[in-house]
């Protein structure tokens, strides 16, 4: 398996490909879709399916272009959609950004799915806290928090619809997974083991 990170969009949003052999998918493509295809492309790579960890705008921007490039589903949880749908709009709003409106998603994800693309298989793990739907990706040792988890701290829930004792009950599912997991967060620093992350928010 080969994870290949790539910061993409104005607020610097980790996006992921996980690939298998020639297969990958596509874990938060927040924009910057050109980029994202001509590596896809260049790594000789078949994408699979789009990925969202939560709905907010820096994390699916780049998602219509790139289901229109590679005919992919994208994957979402349902209680998400509502953020996932304004995204063009919060763009616009938070950064001036002009986006088309992202087509629906295909399929909702739920707690406790196994997600299968060729030989690349995906365990999903409903995270309520910073939004309603927000969902990590864990494959083998790796964690794909989105905005739950950073190397310094948690994601926020100051929003309207966050809600910080529901991610104080999702770290609590996290730190019971494993220690020797290795968590890509939604921004900044990646590959980190998830003990080194908790001692700090002890």
């Amino acid at each position: 398996m080969n994870i290949i990170p790539l910061v993409v969009g104005s607020l610097s949003t980790n996006c992921y490909l996980i690939a298998s052999g020639e297969d990958c998918v596509i874990i938060d493509p927040g924009d910057d879709a050109d980029f994202i295809s001509t590596t896809i492309l260049e790594r000789k790579l078949h994408p699979q399916a789009i990925l969202l960890t939560h709905g907010h705008f820096d994390h699916c921007l780049a998602a219509l272009e790139l289901k229109l490039n590679f005919n992919l589903p994208i994957y979402i949880h349902r209680e998400d959609e509502f953020l996932y749908r304004s995204a063009d709009k919060s763009a616009s709003h938070w950064t001036g950004i002009k986006s088309f409106k992202l087509p629906p998603p295909d399929f909702y994800l739920s707690d406790k799915q196994k997600l299968t693309f060729g030989d690349l298989s995906l365990d999903v793990i409903h995270t309520p806290g910073h939004t309603p739907g927000s969902v990590c990706f864990r494959t083998n040792n790796h964690l794909f928090t989105g905005d739950l988890l950073f190397a310094q701290g948690v994601g926020r829930t100051d929003f309207s619809y966050s809600d910080h004792k529901k991610l104080l009950s999702s770290l609590e599912k996290i730190k019971v997974l494993s220690d020797d997991l290795l968590i890509y967060p939604g921004h900044e620093e990646y590959d980190i083991p998830l003990y080194q992350i908790l001692s700090g928010q002890d």
